[in-house]
């Protein structure tokens, strides 16, 4: 049997386009997250509250592995200048640095948007049972130019350390889909809307 993909899951779950911040699946999901942490979740919604105290008390980890996803609470050095930015990023790291790393933030794009970017992500992921030991293998360089996997490029953003407001909160890769798709970003200074329809304008410009 073919392995389904993350478009597929996302069709399967709920109607593209329309994910409802109170979905079940993903408040669940984002719960379960939590509870491993041992952090108390009393109410079944997403609250910017909620994602705080997950951040802050949520001592996870410290540690950042490129080709993993991660959560995280950030505060842009540049947010006056900045047109748009997300506090809470859902990010693959794909190159560190010494006072930081540059990533993939996921939710700068339409959630059908990132599915498809994630199923051409595959082919670097160097597990495909999606163990706990699973990564995706890719560096920027890999992605530069972007005719292939143009819609990783808004999505590309640089996250400091010094201006990082919480430890890691891991996703292990059998919650990779579900991550995706949860409605946990927080956008300043642009509505969600507007950032996904911005996001398509500057890949679907990019020649094949």
């Amino acid at each position: 049997m073919a392995e389904e993909s993350y478009l597929q899951k996302l069709k399967d779950a709920i109607q593209i386009g329309s994910i409802p911040v109170k979905t079940r699946m993903a408040v669940t999901w984002f719960r379960s997250i939590v509870e491993r942490a041992k952090i108390g979740l009393a109410r079944e919604v997403v609250p910017m509250t909620l994602k705080i105290d997950a951040a802050k008390q949520g001592t996870l980890t410290g540690r950042l592995i490129p080709g993993k996803l991660y959560f995280f609470m950030y505060n842009p050095k540049h947010k006056s200048t900045l047109p748009y930015y997300d506090l809470f990023p859902l990010v693959l790291p794909i190159q560190k640095f010494s006072d930081g790393f540059l990533g993939i933030n996921f939710h700068y794009l339409y959630p059908k948007d990132r599915a498809i970017l994630m199923d051409e992500l595959k082919i670097f992921v160097n597990d495909r049972t999606l163990s706990d030991m699973a990564r995706i293998r890719v560096s920027y360089n890999m992605l530069r130019g972007f005719t292939r996997f143009k819609r990783a490029k808004p999505c590309i953003k640089r996250y400091l350390t010094t201006y990082m407001k919480s430890q890691f909160i891991p996703v292990t890769p059998d919650e990779w889909g579900p991550a995706l798709f949860l409605p946990v970003e927080q956008f300043r200074k642009r509505n969600k809307m507007a950032v996904w329809q911005e996001s398509k304008e500057t890949y679907t410009a990019i020649r094949q």
